[in-house]
Parts: C-alpha cells; structure tokens; sequence
C-alpha cells in the first residue's frame, strides 16, 4: 500500500511541475550564486570572519558580458532586508534585478549576507541551534557585520571607499553603523537608501503591530512561538511553493497574502510566474531579536539600542533605559527612496527621520502610489520607475 501511495505522489509531483517553465523549477532551487552563473556572470562567494566569531558569506559579481571584470571599477556594496538575503537583489533575473543592472553598468557588486541568514548562518565556536548562537539583534549587524564587511571589501579591492545600497533592515543596519562608528562615514561616498527604516511609528502592517503588542520580548517571543530564530525555507517550502504559486495554480493570487500583510498591497507589479522564485529563496532566516527590536522601536517610538530588561540594561549599558542611536553621527551624503503604500516606512515616519539625518543630499519619492515595501526588489517595473533614478544618483557620486 505505501508503495502505491508514493507511486501516486509522484506521478501528482511530476504531473505539477510538468505545468512550470524548466527555468522557474531550477531558479527556486539554486543559490545565490548560481543563479548568477547560470545567466552568464561571474559570481565569488567570499567567508568572512567577524570580530565576534560570526562567519558571512560575502557574494560578489565582479562584472557582466558587457563590463568584465577588471581592476579599478567602482565598488557597491548591496545590504539585504530583514528575513532576506544576497539573493534578493539576484532572483528576479538579468532583466529586472539590481545586481545585473549595476554589472552591466561597470560596477564591482558586492552583496552581504547578515548573521543568521542561510549564507551566514556558522560561527568558529557557537553551534546554530543554541540560543547562545542567536543572541543578537539588528545592533550586531550594523555595530559588527557591516563594518567588517566594508573593511574586507576595500583590503579586497583596493579601494579607500565604496557607496552603499540598503534596503529596509539594511539601511537601519547602516544607522547603527554610523551612530556607534562615525569613522566609517570616511569609507562611504554615498549612501542610498530604499525603503529607509528606523522610526515606525505609522507601520500599518498587521504583523509588525502584532510583534509591538504581543512579543516585543525574548520571553513573550519564546512563550509564544518557542524559538529564537526564522529558519530559511527548506526542500519541502521551495516544493509547496512551486506546488501552489506557479501559473495556472488555483489559488496563485493566495501566494501573496502574506507578503502584502507585511509590506502594503499592490498586486499591478506582482510577477507572478516568479512566485516560486521568490518562495524558493525568501525567508532566509533571521534572529527572532531582530524582529523584537522592530517591536520595540514601535512600542518606544525611539531608535534606540535593543532592551534586554531593566537589569541586563544596567550591566550592559550602565543604564535602565537603552541609550539611543546618534544620527549627528551619519555624516556621509545620504539618498532617500520612498513609497506612499510603504506599511513597514511610511511617508510620515521616513520625513521624521530625514529630519535627523545631518546630510540628506536628496529624497526621492516613487511615483507609482500603489509601490509597497518589496516592491523595491522585486516589482515588475521596478527598474523605470525606481532603479534608472538609483543608477544615475550612483554615478553622481561614484
């Protein structure tokens, strides 16, 4: 009987993927890397070991079939949102991802990996299923991970200096970089932001403002969902997802829920044929302290440092209340990209913040009004209406 139930699943397997392009089954199943060799660039996976024991997987496209590699290109660094990876900026192929785009264009792309992350997911003495191992929040990868990214990038290439490009969690990373090492403000010639996350006091995603009500602690995290990490999709999500999300699937549209709960709806620049490229790769793992703290900046309205409980404050910071983070101290010229339908930054909450910021060089709202969080990385039109802007803004400063 078990074998002719596993004969029959199979055949339904077979039967449901023989519906899906070849191309779509292979892009949910390659890594990052891949996924850039397959469409003929050149891809590097560099580990780099962190001051605290952390090992990072450092991606890079050193060029493209239009620009091959060679020496003095102008270095970009790219920083992943939260729950995301180097693959975020890659998966939606040559024709609408950032990474290609910048290749074509004479750049040296880097694209980070934060702890935690399938990339980056070892440590030199710290096994990934304790707690001892997660113990860090967004603060670590700003005040630890990035600048030691920036430091190996430029010993790499040579360079005194790079530009940045952060999406949501990776420009808040860049704020807490800048507030705890104003040096490394001399290591950027620009940074550009989209989607700029730091105060989200008008977050209108149901999640996050569950997160802020229910679990803003490791305690209530641990309560409630018994764990202290996202673990990234696995063999079994990567199929359901191709199972249910690839066109002509019944309840294709249903693919999105989740996505649009979080980020703002906005189904026009959906590409929904890539759904299960996106399944397959997104999320990527994360810290649950990393989402505690976004909790806690909702609760608090301040940004400020990770609150560990009155206690563990007083040991850690000499103070019951966490200190806050000093934007006098982000003093490299700094773009905004923003969007009306942004639910995690919000117009309101990225003009609160631009107000802080010492050297905003420009703010760019997108003119799509419906353009939502993830739209940033992964709309259909994402280049016209958003990455053209970027790409010259890039060349101004490079």
């Amino acid at each position: 009987m078990k074998q002719v139930l596993l004969v029959f699943a199979t055949l339904v397997l077979v039967g449901v993927n023989s519906q899906i392009h070849p191309d779509i089954i292979e892009d949910a199943h390659l890594d990052a890397l891949g996924l850039l060799r397959k469409y003929g660039y050149p891809a590097e996976e560099h580990i780099l070991e962190t001051d605290d024991g952390y090992l990072l997987g450092l991606h890079r496209c050193p060029g493209s079939p239009m620009s091959p590699p060679a020496p003095g290109k102008p270095v970009v660094l790219l920083q992943h949102g939260m729950l995301s990876s180097s693959a975020d900026y890659i998966l939606m192929g040559p024709q609408t991802s950032l990474v290609y785009m910048l290749a074509d264009a004479g750049y040296d792309v880097w694209i980070g990996n934060a702890r935690g992350n399938r990339y980056s997911n070892r440590h030199r003495t710290r096994n990934n299923s304790t707690q001892q191992f997660w113990d860090f929040s967004w603060h670590e990868v700003g005040s630890i991970d990035v600048p030691n990214m920036i430091d190996f990038i430029l010993a790499r290439t040579g360079e005194t200096a790079l530009q940045y490009v952060g999406h949501s969690q990776g420009t808040t990373v860049f704020w807490v970089m800048m507030s705890q090492h104003p040096y490394y403000n001399r290591r950027i010639k620009s940074a550009h932001m989209l989607a700029p996350a730091a105060y989200m006091h008008h977050t209108r995603s149901p999640y996050v403002i569950f997160l802020a009500t229910f679990l803003h602690t490791t305690e209530l995290m641990l309560q409630m969902m018994g764990t202290y990490y996202f673990a990234p999709t696995s063999e079994m999500d990567i199929q359901g997802g191709l199972d249910r999300c690839h066109d002509g699937a019944p309840f294709q549209q249903m693919c999105t829920i989740n996505t649009f709960l979080i980020a703002g709806f906005n189904s026009q620049e959906v590409n929904y044929t890539m759904l299960p490229v996106i399944h397959g790769h997104s999320p990527a793992g994360a810290s649950a302290n990393q989402m505690i703290h976004h909790a806690q900046t909702v609760r608090s309205r301040i940004f400020r440092q990770f609150d560990h409980g009155a206690t563990i404050n007083m040991i850690r910071y000499g103070s019951m209340i966490p200190p806050r983070y000093n934007f006098d101290n982000v003093q490299a010229p700094t773009l905004l990209y923003h969007s009306t339908n942004d639910w995690l930054a919000a117009p309101e909450d990225v003009e609160l913040l631009r107000r802080e910021l010492p050297n905003v060089h420009k703010t760019y709202l997108v003119s799509q009004r419906e353009f939502n969080h993830m739209d940033f990385i992964w709309a259909i039109n994402v280049r016209p209406l958003l990455y053209d802007e970027l790409l010259a803004d890039l060349r101004a400063y490079a």
